[in-house]
């Protein structure tokens, strides 16, 4: 197996079809299709069905999948890494976010990053760690700032403490629960989270449970930050936030925080890396901006 068959192994998952992928690997048809034949052949098994509508995975090529986007992952990395130790231009880092981290620290980290790799292409991508550890695992990400999860964290990965997040209930301005001051006067209320119980995103559940209630009512679960704001613009429920919207000034109306006297939770934030990985040179300058930016700011856990 060599990594020219791994990579057009993916150029046809990708496009679905051996013309597509044969031009996007500047390869001619029959060369893409000897390659593909090879490499079945080495591994002793059909990795694609044919179809009117052209070429899917069969059953083993879905499994080889993924430890072929892994193999091509490390494969950049690799060449990202000695590119920069040498001294050259170019490759690129991609980073997971969550809402935090994402406002408070990635503005500076990032300006200060580019001062120093102006020719390094960054990618960062939303979310919580639930939602964004596939694609660490599978190499898509360099690394991932986010709340860690309260069970054990994936043995594939680990994580240092980066920040804590201290967490809001918001609402509109015109909702009739917008003054209270007690959870317990949210018991009957509709909540949007974004994240299933247990999980960062859902601290609703965690508050109501210490403050002795039942578990809170929720209305909807989205898929994130701009989501939930979108509902609670509209009217829809009420809502567990990040603090760091109020820092930054990005609460905006009709939205208002809900002056609640109880304790809210707060989340150890971590930069999470594949444990069997290295951060290229400009991965690891990028991720030391933002462990610089937490540490000038105060953010750091004690």
């Amino acid at each position: 197996m060599t990594l020219q068959q791994v990579l057009d192994f993916l150029a046809v998952a990708e496009h679905g079809g051996l013309h597509a992928a044969a031009r996007s690997r500047g390869q001619t048809q029959p060369a893409l299709s000897r390659s593909l034949r090879r490499l079945e052949a080495d591994l002793g098994a059909p990795l694609f069905e044919r179809h009117a509508g052209g070429m899917r995975p069969t059953v083993f090529g879905q499994r080889f999948a993924v430890h072929a986007r892994r193999v091509a992952a490390e494969a950049q990395q690799a060449r990202d890494a000695v590119r920069q130790l040498r001294g050259e231009a170019g490759g690129q880092v991609r980073y997971g976010s969550s809402a935090a981290p994402a406002l408070l620290l990635a503005p500076a980290a990032i300006v200060r990053f580019r001062r120093r790799w102006p020719d390094v292409a960054l990618q960062g991508r939303s979310g919580l760690l639930h939602a964004l550890a596939p694609a660490l695992r599978d190499g898509d990400l360099d690394f991932v700032i986010a709340p860690l999860p309260a069970g054990p964290l994936d043995p594939g990965l680990q994580a240092r403490p980066l920040l804590v997040s201290e967490t809001v209930l918001v609402a509109r301005r015109d909702h009739p629960k917008a003054r209270v001051r007690t959870l317990k006067a949210l018991a009957d209320t509709a909540f949007v989270v974004a994240a299933p119980p247990g999980l960062p995103g859902a601290g609703i559940h965690a508050a109501f449970e210490r403050a002795g209630l039942g578990p809170p009512r929720v209305a909807l679960q989205t898929d994130g930050l701009v989501d939930t704001l979108a509902m609670l613009a509209a009217g829809e429920g009420v809502a567990m936030l990040p603090a760091a919207l109020l820092k930054a000034g990005l609460l905006l109306e009709p939205l208002v925080r809900l002056p609640v006297e109880e304790e809210l939770p707060r989340y150890a934030e971590a930069l999470v890396t594949r444990r069997d990985g290295s951060l290229t040179p400009a991965a690891q300058a990028m991720a030391t901006e933002f462990e610089r930016e937490a540490a000038y700011l105060g953010l750091t856990p004690a």
